[in-house]
């Protein structure tokens, strides 16, 4: 808008200097100074309006500039603020994904601390089992009890599930013989029970607390050269618990 009036003028000012050079030779070169002033002035006005039109403009980028910058720094805090948030929740997300982690886990033991069972040599019937040439696991088929499932009635093997404490028992009939079966943890010999019966029914007895690791085996396995005898009145078994986690 300034530099539009500015022309304006000048091209006034040019018209002007070209109408008096247009003149008789008689006008005076004060006459032609006396055109040319006003002109002067009303550029050096437009030059000041003009001065002060961008000196206000400038103010006004100026305000514009920090008001953007009051903006940006705005803009930063909030992203701070949302990032913040967000690894909170983050964190929480992490927290409670471990809170349920380790419920999941006492859940798991609280259900494999559930742990007791009880068999007998034979479901019903009579019969002597052995002699055998070597160590034989006993399976003890008749099932009464398996909290757990640890106890596997297939091939007579309980299995820990969880680190802890048990206690087991077995007890094994015999008819005019010997007899004996000792408790074995993995490959190792515990107790064993042991019976010589020279004449009619008899029976032994032994138990044993063990440590058992998650995964450890615990089974009975009758002595070489031996008899055990079982029949309807089931007196030939196998039984054991959990007694607490560790």
């Amino acid at each position: 808008m300034g530099i539009t009036v500015v022309c304006l003028l000048l091209l006034v000012c040019s018209v002007s200097t070209e109408h008096s050079n247009t003149g008789t030779d008689v006008e005076t070169t004060a006459q032609q100074i006396s055109y040319q002033q006003p002109c002067l002035q009303d550029v050096h006005a437009a030059l000041k309006e003009l001065t002060a039109s961008l000196a206000e403009q400038k103010v006004e980028m100026r305000l514009l500039q920090r008001e953007n910058e009051a903006q940006v720094a705005k803009l930063q805090e909030v992203r701070a603020e949302l990032e913040k948030q967000k690894t909170e929740m983050q964190s929480q997300k992490f927290e409670l994904d471990g809170q349920k982690t380790e419920t999941d886990k006492l859940k798991q033991q609280l259900h494999a601390g559930q742990v007791a069972f009880s068999a007998s040599l034979l479901s019903d019937g009579e019969a002597t089992i052995g002699p055998f040439n070597g160590h034989t696991a006993l399976v003890f088929k008749n099932v009464v009890t398996n909290i757990g499932s640890a106890y596997d009635p297939n091939t007579g093997v309980f299995t820990a599930a969880v680190r802890g404490v048990y206690h087991f028992e077995w007890h094994i009939g015999v008819d005019s013989s010997n007899t004996a079966a000792v408790l074995v943890k993995n490959t190792n010999h515990i107790f064993t029970a042991y019976e010589h019966q020279t004449a009619g029914y008899g029976a032994s007895s032994q138990s044993a607390s063990l440590l058992l690791e998650a995964g450890d085996t615990v089974c009975v396995h009758q002595w070489t050269g031996t008899k055990i005898h079982d029949n309807q009145n089931h007196h030939s078994t196998f039984s054991g618990h959990l007694l607490f986690t560790l």
